[in-house]
C-alpha cells in the first residue's frame, strides 16, 4: 500500500506553521488605527449623542476637515507628489506636506510610490491595489498585508521624491507631525467648547474613518462601477455619483487615462474642486506649468471608444470611420484659431479693430464647423444602436 501524499491532514504542524507565516504578513499597527476609527466613531457617537447630543461645532468642524485634508491629499499627494502635474511655490509644497499628515495614509513619498506602482502595473499582480483581486482587497485589504513591492525600493521608484529633502524630512517625521494635526487640533476645540468627548468622537475618530475610506473609495468603487468613456484599457471608471465626496477623483477614467493632467473632472459643470483650487493658486502665482490634455487627444479617445461600443457589421460603421477623421480634422482646426485669436488677443503689436474682428469671426466659424461635426458623430452613433435595438441586434 503506498504512503498517502504528506498534507496538512498528516502534518497538522504544518498548517500551524502556515497560519504563524501568514500572522506574520498581517499589519498589525494599521489593523486596529482602522479599525477603532471607524467603529469606535461609529458606536462611540451611537452611544453619547442620545445622552449628550450634537453640539454644532462638532460636525462641522468634521466635515471641514474631512474637505481640507481631502483636497490636500488630491492636490498634493496624488497630483502634485505623484503625477507632477504641476509646479507649486515652496510654501504650497510645505502645506501639502505638513496637512497631509493629518490623512494618516502614510508619508507623500509611500503614497506617491504606491499609486505611481498602481498606474504603472494596473489590474496585474504588481498593482498594489489591484481591482482585479476583489472590491475587499481593493478597498482596505491590502494595507492589511504585507508590505507592497513598491515600498521595497521607494527611493528607486520615486527617484525625484527621494531627492527632495522636505519629503525626506516628511516621510522621516510624519507620524509625529500627524498626531498635533489629527488628534491634538480637534481635543483642542473641544476643550473649548467644554465637549472633549464629543469631539474625540466627531473631529479624531469619525473625521479620521471618513478620510481614510473616502480615499480607499478611488481605489476600490471607482474601479468597479461606473462609466468608461475615454479607455477601456484598465478598469478604471468614472464614477458621477461619488463626485460630493471625492473632490474630483472620481472621473478615474479620464485620469488612467490622461494621468498627468491637473484635472479630472474636465467639464466646467464636473465636481472638481481641486482643478479649481489649483487655478486660484495659478492666478495667485503660486502654482505654474499646470499641465492640460490637448483637446484633440481627448476627443480622439472617446471616438474610438465610441467605435468599439458599434458593432463592426452595423450599417454605418463606414460612415463613422470616415466622420471620425473629418471631426479630429475640424477639431484641430478650431483649436488653432482659438489660440490665435488669443494670442493676437493679448498681442501688443498694433492691431486695427477690424483685424481682431476678422479673428474673432475665423475663431466663431471653426467652432461652428467642428460642433456641427460633432453633432453628426453623435447622431450617426445614436442612429447605429437605434438600428440594432430595432431589429434586435445583427446576427
Amino acid at each position: 500500500m503506498e504512503n498517502p501524499q504528506p498534507g496538512y491532514a498528516m502534518h497538522p504542524h504544518l498548517l500551524g506553521v502556515f497560519v504563524i507565516e501568514a500572522l506574520k504578513k498581517i499589519q498589525w499597527l494599521t489593523v486596529p488605527v482602522l479599525s477603532l476609527t471607524l467603529f469606535g466613531g461609529l458606536v462611540g457617537l451611537a452611544l453619547y449623542i442620545p445622552r449628550h447630543g450634537v453640539h454644532p461645532v462638532e460636525p462641522i468642524f468634521c466635515a471641514a476637515f474631512v474637505f481640507v485634508v481631502a483636497m490636500v491629499v488630491s492636490g498634493g499627494y496624488h497630483r502634485y507628489f505623484a503625477h507632477k502635474a504641476f509646479q507649486c511655490h515652496p510654501a504650497v509644497k510645505l502645506f501639502y506636506l505638513i496637512v497631509g499628515c493629518a490623512a494618516l495614509q502614510q508619508s507623500a513619498l509611500v503614497w506617491a510610490s504606491d499609486h505611481r506602482c498602481h498606474h504603472r502595473y494596473v489590474d496585474t499582480d504588481k498593482d498594489p491595489y489591484s481591482a482585479k483581486k476583489g472590491l475587499w482587497w481593493s478597498h482596505v485589504g491590502w494595507l492589511l498585508a504585507e508590505d507592497p513591492a513598491s515600498r521595497q525600493n521607494l527611493l528607486r521608484n520615486a527617484p525625484d521624491l527621494a531627492r527632495d529633502r522636505w519629503v525626506m524630512w516628511q516621510h522621516k517625521y510624519w507620524v509625529w507631525i500627524s498626531l498635533p494635526l489629527a488628534i491634538g487640533l480637534p481635543l483642542l476645540i473641544g476643550f473649548l467648547i467644554g465637549r472633549p468627548m464629543g469631539m474625540f468622537l466627531w473631529g479624531v475618530l469619525l473625521r479620521i474613518a471618513i478620510t481614510h475610506h473616502t480615499t480607499f473609495t478611488i481605489n476600490s468603487l471607482a474601479h468597479r462601477f461606473g462609466t468608461q468613456p475615454y479607455s477601456d484599457a484598465c478598469t478604471a471608471r468614472d464614477v458621477w455619483w461619488l463626485a460630493p465626496i471625492l473632490c474630483g477623483e472620481n472621473y478615474h477614467n479620464y485620469h488612467h487615462c490622461f494621468q498627468s493632467d491637473y484635472r479630472n473632472g474636465i467639464r466646467w459643470y464636473h465636481w472638481d474642486p481641486t482643478k479649481w483650487a489649483l487655478w486660484t493658486l495659478a492666478k495667485l502665482r503660486l502654482v505654474k506649468g499646470l499641465r492640460r490634455t490637448p483637446q484633440h487627444l481627448i476627443l480622439k479617445a472617446r471616438l474610438e471608444m465610441d467605435l468599439k461600443r458599434v458593432p463592426a457589421p452595423a450599417p454605418v460603421y463606414d460612415r463613422l470611420l470616415a466622420l471620425r477623421q473629418t471631426l479630429l480634422d475640424a477639431a484641430e482646426l478650431y483649436a488653432k484659431a482659438r489660440k490665435n485669436y488669443y494670442e493676437f488677443k493679448r498681442s501688443t503689436a498694433d492691431r486695427s479693430r477690424e483685424s481682431l474682428l476678422a479673428a474673432k469671426e475665423n475663431l466663431r466659424a471653426r467652432r461652428e464647423a467642428f460642433e456641427a461635426r460633432l453633432s453628426e458623430w453623435r447622431e450617426t452613433v445614436r442612429l447605429a444602436f437605434r438600428g440594432l435595438a430595432s431589429s434586435g441586434g445583427i446576427s
